[in-house]
């Protein structure tokens, strides 16, 4: 994913509290600084890890920061001078400093939500009583999920604050990292200990979720998801804008039996994700009460340390005759479905070829196997497209229906390229959480605000947007299968 043009590495210096630190860190900047002249690195062209930051820009120190309004980046291994200089403004308190610098950051990397998000934080801070809203993904990783996720959210913003915000008072969102489960309690305890943040719209994966909720319910904060689908989610403050794994499970069981008419299918996914769980067991149910069978019950385990998805295959077709595999890893597993695709795409090879020829066995899986840039320069495509031909899979949007396409060009046009389904939920997420604003907008008028929410298609991604009394959106999932290396939509019957 090109989400940045590289820039120069900010070289000013930070500020410290006395001389002997003063002296002291441009010893050692100087000192480093030289040994990486000799040793032939630039420092202009050294880059971060992670969990570090520049200093004086040209050395990395740990950052343990996970929350930030433009206080700091959570992409250090991009290059931004202007970003650099607005972050430093903006832990200043010198806003209007900050948004000149932002601005420039904007222009230099356009396709930056990070970048458009603080530029709308330092405008909403100088105006002053900013609307305050969060938003939680996992940065630590591939960081393409979450991009396509702040990208949905940074658009609701730029759009809100554009028009003046309400009553003159903009938006500002606060991002937080919850490194995929295992800070999410941690981080949601200290949202919730912000009076300021009202609502939050997260968290990516539905095991994350799981285990920031009790948090959010103790505060009574209202958590918006725009990604997590498993049907084991379910609190008073939890509201989901994508359709839950009971609608993609049921949508994927109908279509195998009744389209594809196929009579066995095997599932392989993560017996330990909250995720593959749900989609998994709402997929058997339905499949098996129309009178399929799921063999290998309750699925294979992709996280087995002796894992092979060769024999794990070809024992699925000749000794379980599977007519159908499903595919439903989690953000943890993600990574093993180009493998099975592969062995799978070579026994159909060896199927054709049998006297007489055998039905090829067929691949489908979930929204998670859909990555924001695979049409372009993605993931699962890009480094699998001739073993995905033919795969279908259930997602809550689609850029190229009559409903969806004005917003899919105007997006494509503000991140130079094809949007995924994420971003157009996060955006629907966020549009969600606005509408509850007031002048006296609380956590408790945002909460019950939320219940009554109704967007028409002109305020969302494309699709109206109303939640059930379960606190669901109304609608279903839609298929979509790879044709010569595209998505196109599978019609609905």
């Amino acid at each position: 994913m090109n989400l940045h043009q590289p820039s120069e590495v900010n070289t000013s210096a930070i500020p410290v509290k006395s001389n002997l630190i003063v002296l002291t860190t441009i010893a050692s900047a100087v000192f480093i600084t030289a040994s990486l002249l000799l040793a032939g690195i630039s420092p202009s062209l050294r880059t971060c890890p992670t969990d570090e930051r520049k200093e004086l820009g040209v050395f990395c120190v740990a950052d343990n920061s996970r929350i930030s309004r433009g206080n700091s980046t959570f992409f250090p291994e991009i290059n931004n001078i202007p970003r650099d200089k607005g972050i430093q403004a903006f832990q200043q308190g010198n806003y209007p400093e900050a948004t000149k610098f932002f601005e420039q950051a904007k222009k230099a990397n356009r396709y930056d939500p990070e970048v458009l998000i603080y530029y709308n934080n330092s405008l909403a801070s100088q105006q002053g009583s900013p609307f305050t809203l969060a938003v939680v993904v996992s940065l630590d990783k591939n960081k393409t999920t979450p991009v396509e996720v702040l990208r949905g959210v940074a658009q609701a913003q730029d759009q809100f604050n554009r028009n003046k915000g309400l009553n003159r008072r903009l938006l500002e969102i606060v991002i937080a990292n919850d490194s995929n489960k295992e800070k999410a309690k941690e981080v949601a305890q200290e949202l919730t200990k912000d009076s300021s943040i009202i609502g939050v719209i997260g968290h990516n994966s539905s095991e994350a979720t799981r285990l920031a909720l009790p948090e959010y319910e103790k505060a009574k904060l209202a958590l918006v998801s725009p990604t997590s689908a498993s049907i084991f989610l379910n609190n008073p403050v939890f509201f989901r804008v994508v359709y839950s794994d009971e609608s993609a499970g049921k949508k994927l069981a109908e279509y195998t039996y009744k389209n594809l008419q196929l009579r066995k299918a095997v599932v392989f996914g993560n017996p330990n994700s909250t995720y593959s769980n749900s989609i998994r067991e709402i997929f058997t149910n339905q499949f098996e009460k129309l009178g399929g069978e799921v063999v290998r019950k309750p699925l294979i385990d992709l996280t087995a340390s002796k894992f092979d998805p060769e024999k794990e295959v070809t024992n699925s077709v000749y000794d379980y005759k599977a007519e159908a595999a499903l595919l439903f890893p989690d953000a943890d597993t993600i990574n093993k479905a180009i493998p099975i695709a592969k062995e799978i795409t070579k026994i159909n090879k060896t199927l054709k070829t049998q006297n007489p020829p055998k039905p090829e066995l067929k691949m489908l899986g979930g929204g998670i196997l859909y990555k924001g840039d695979i049409l372009y320069k993605g993931d699962i495509l890009a480094n699998g497209r001739k073993n995905v031909e033919g795969l279908i899979i259930a997602v809550p949007w689609f850029g190229e229906t009559l409903q969806t396409q004005p917003f899919a060009e105007k997006s494509a046009r503000k991140w130079g390229g094809g949007i995924s389904w994420r971003t157009a939920i996060s955006f629907d997420a966020t549009q969600a959480l606005i509408k509850t604003l007031s002048n006296n907008a609380t956590r408790d008028t945002v909460l019950r605000g939320l219940e009554n929410v109704s967007l028409t298609a002109s305020e969302t991604s494309g699709y109206p947007l109303k939640f059930t009394p379960e606190r669901e959106r109304e609608g279903q999932s839609i298929l979509l299968q790879i044709q010569q290396g595209q998505f196109t939509m599978i019609p609905n019957d």
